[in-house]
């Protein structure tokens, strides 16, 4: 399994016949093997998560398969992609997936959470190995917002994560935000100490990857900071 992080909140995931592509919406993509079978995932609309170009590497690799949300073909539509190009027959071979659903083909298994804010959360199992990828599935408290507000995340958050409770999870890709300020960790953490996780690898934070070696020096992550993948 080999993992590469791209930008912003994508990774891919490299097995043996299969490639996990996760949120990409920029940046340089490696060079895959024209004979795997390329997956493809969109966690939700958002322009950081979700970009049309994707439908370009259809040119360039023939096994390729797409996973969105089915937030996107609510907020985009056939027409939408039609204009960008996505043909009718392409668009109904996209996999739709809602919040709490599973799909299974021949190479995989994807499992989804609801998420936090827009979309799902994927889990995806290939070859004995699971990969949790959180979209935006985070803890997303803000100074700005009210109690009421604050509260009903915690509860909506901890509402998710304990379907996954101790789960083993041999790769996980996590936000970490640092415009949340001094809450931009605990989302993270939660996660991490409500799961059994062998590797974490940030994402979300924007170009600013101080706030991994934040989360590293605080207390709170002594128990997993030697999982912490950095860049």
């Amino acid at each position: 399994m080999k993992i590469t992080y791209i930008e912003h909140s994508c990774f891919s995931v490299e097995f043996e016949n299969v490639v996990l592509l996760f949120d990409y919406y920029k940046g340089q993509l490696p060079e895959f093997e024209k004979d795997k079978i390329i997956y493809v995932f969109s966690s939700h609309m958002h322009h950081d998560h979700f970009n049309m170009s994707i439908f370009e590497l259809l040119k360039e690799y023939p096994n390729i398969k797409y996973v969105f949300s089915s937030d996107i073909k609510i907020a985009f539509g056939r027409s939408l992609f039609n204009m960008h190009g996505v043909t009718d027959d392409i668009y109904e071979k996209i996999e739709f997936m809602r919040s709490n659903d599973v799909l299974e083909t021949i190479d995989l298994k994807i499992e989804t959470l609801n998420s936090t804010d827009e979309g799902v959360a994927f889990i995806v199992t290939v070859d004995g190995k699971t990969i949790y990828h959180a979209g935006d599935l985070n803890l997303w408290v803000w100074n700005y917002k009210d109690e009421d507000f604050n509260d009903n995340m915690l509860q909506d958050f901890e509402r998710e994560i304990a379907k996954i409770k101790n789960r083993h999870f041999d790769a996980a890709f996590l936000v970490l935000d640092p415009r949340q300020g001094e809450w931009f960790n605990l989302g993270f953490d939660y996660f991490m100490k409500n799961t059994n996780t062998d590797k974490v690898y940030p994402m979300h934070f924007w170009n600013d990857n101080s706030v991994i070696n934040m989360l590293k020096a605080m207390n709170c992550s002594e128990i997993y900071r030697e999982r912490i993948i950095s860049y």
